[in-house]
């Protein structure tokens, strides 16, 4: 039985609430949390700039990815804050891998692998024996992310604007499953 959980979809398809679901459905049965999610920064005028790199039990914050950024990699017009992808990597994946029942990375995706430290965090949440929920991008199918996705312990559900209100309690029923939790 796989205990690792990813969902992947469009832009926009819901990928994120789908999780952010899933985790209160979670919480709510008495499991830990832990990881990091990466919630949009917009401008006064809602144009999205960048990106940020959440803890989900602490609520510390750091920028992934910026318009704003002078230095990094790019990723479309963004520039990626890899030191932060490595902070948070052992700040909340690691943390997380200790700590929580459940861990949860919103999102695996070009901007987060350009991270080392991320790499092998996710690597080590795939292997651990604690069920692991992630975003992963939908169209990357080599390198690290096609690696995940081609794993026999992982369980992936397209994310569509039609049957996206089902899934946080038809995955959270799968962790459970793991577990040996119920709702």
């Amino acid at each position: 039985m796989p205990n690792n959980f990813l969902v992947t979809g469009r832009p926009g398809s819901g990928k994120s609430t789908v999780i952010e679901r899933t985790v209160r459905i979670l919480a709510e049965s008495g499991l830990s949390v832990g990881g990091l999610v990466c919630p949009e920064i917009r401008d006064r005028s809602g144009v999205r700039t960048g990106f940020l790199m959440r803890d989900i039990r602490t609520g510390e914050e750091r920028v992934l990815a910026s318009v704003d950024l002078a230095a990094g990699p790019s990723v479309g017009k963004y520039r990626v804050a890899v030191e932060n992808v490595d902070f948070m990597a052992d700040f909340s994946i690691m943390r997380a891998l200790r700590e929580a029942d459940v861990v949860v990375v919103d999102e695996i995706a070009p901007m987060e692998i350009f991270s080392r430290r991320f790499i092998d965090a996710v690597r080590l949440a795939l292997d651990s024996p604690k069920p692991f929920l992630a975003a992963i991008h939908m169209k990357t199918s080599s390198g690290f992310i096609g690696e995940i996705k081609r794993r026999r312990d992982v369980r992936i559900w397209v994310v569509e604007i039609t049957r996206r209100d089902g899934l946080p309690s038809e995955i959270a029923s799968e962790i459970l499953r793991v577990t040996g939790k119920r709702i």
